[in-house]
């Protein structure tokens, strides 16, 4: 807004309590008149300029359109924002779409059906993907365990088969806990299905089917609040064919 501390130390009693008011109560000041203020705060009206020159303006109505411009600035930035968000997830929906084919669906498909235990592994806000595909597997008559536990993911590869089939769901694809545990099922020959960006990444190197979907990002180290609209399109195409084959 402005340098609230400007001359702060050679203000008075009143005028900081002014101060405190605007700092609190900026949304209102545009449209505030100074006999507003001064009642608001019970001061006079010199208390209220002389803040003002103290900040470096003119007078009251000066502050006070500095104070409107700011807030028009950052309702447009706000704004702004939000259509770049929007512009984003719409290009993470038309991306994964051209992403994904066919082929690779109804092969992944036809996987997860003939395996014996269908077994899901997510970390982190991915974990909300993991869910949704249990609960859609569950609706369509497909058993299947999703490992929720971060211990667990250690001791259930120690019951995955041969005839089985894991689904990890990373946006990196290079977790740490989600490779080690795909390195020990690798071993044990099975299925093994990747939901990821679409980069490259450690996890598919060992994964036997890769699915992937568009994210504008996909560190999550020191941001997991990605999108993850393309994890949940690839799952809706991916129940689709389990559903009519």
């Amino acid at each position: 807004m402005f340098d609230v501390m400007k001359n702060y130390e050679e203000m008075t009693t009143s005028e900081k309590k002014v101060l405190s008011y605007i700092v609190e109560n900026q949304d209102q000041i545009p449209h505030i008149k100074i006999s507003d203020l001064a009642e608001e705060t019970f001061v006079s009206k010199t208390v209220i300029i002389n803040l003002a020159q103290k900040l470096g303006f003119s007078g009251f109505r000066e502050m006070k359109y500095h104070i409107s411009r700011t807030i028009l600035e950052k309702m447009s930035k706000q704004e702004n924002q939000t259509v770049m968000y929007r512009e984003v997830l719409k290009q993470s929906i038309d991306k994964t779409f051209s992403l994904v084919t066919e082929e690779q669906l109804l092969e992944t498909a036809a996987k997860i059906k003939a395996a014996k235990n269908v077994f899901i592994m997510a970390r982190g806000t991915s974990k909300a993907a993991g869910h949704y595909l249990e609960h859609l597997l569950l609706t369509i008559g497909i058993q299947c365990i999703f490992i929720k536990d971060y211990n667990l993911s250690e001791v259930f590869t120690d019951f995955v088969a041969e005839d089985d089939i894991v689904i990890f769901i990373s946006i990196s694809g290079d977790t740490k806990k989600i490779i080690d545990t795909a390195k020990k099922i690798h071993l044990k020959k099975a299925e093994m299905v990747s939901i990821t960006s679409f980069r490259t990444n450690e996890l598919t190197s060992y994964t036997t089917n890769n699915l992937f979907c568009y994210t504008d990002k996909a560190n999550t180290s020191k941001n997991d609040t990605i999108s993850r609209t393309g994890f949940f399109l690839t799952i809706d195409l991916l129940i689709d064919k389990l559903a009519n084959i």
